[in-house]
């Protein structure tokens, strides 16, 4: 049989556990993707694709940086100062199908526990962006 304290420290220990468990710190209600900028310019003059992050939130820490539909997929990990960033990737050539054929991919650590993955498209300058397709991970 069990002792009356030895219960009540067995109920408060499996009740504080199931709320930890239980409780995400941010859903993805909470989250508000109008504080996230993502974009993808190719810069003709200099044959390069200039990829930009804003999160106006703060609370971005590391990135996973893709572009895929290279011959050799571009592939860079690091660490966000500031929660921005700016990257230059030198591209060797324009793709033979369009840049829908070159998606950019971006994996962030959001609220250092959570991932927020995101994807568009290449653009020109002076074009509109592409819209920006998002993924939470929480």
């Amino acid at each position: 049989m069990i002792a009356p304290k030895n219960f009540l420290i067995i109920l408060i220990s499996t009740i504080a556990v199931s709320a930890i468990i239980l409780i995400n710190p941010i859903s993805e209600d909470d989250l508000d993707y109008t504080n996230f900028k993502f974009d993808a310019v190719y810069l003709n003059d200099n044959s390069s694709v200039l990829i930009t992050f804003i999160d106006e939130t703060g609370k971005s820490s590391f990135a996973i940086l893709e572009i895929l539909g290279m011959d050799q997929t571009f592939h860079k990990e690091f660490t966000i100062n500031d929660s921005s960033f700016s990257h230059l990737v030198p591209l060797d050539k324009i793709p033979k199908y369009g840049w829908k054929t070159t998606p950019v991919t971006l994996e962030i650590t959001y609220d250092e526990f959570n991932i927020l993955k995101m994807k568009t498209e290449i653009h020109d300058e002076g074009q509109n962006p592409p819209k920006i397709i998002f993924e939470y991970d929480g």
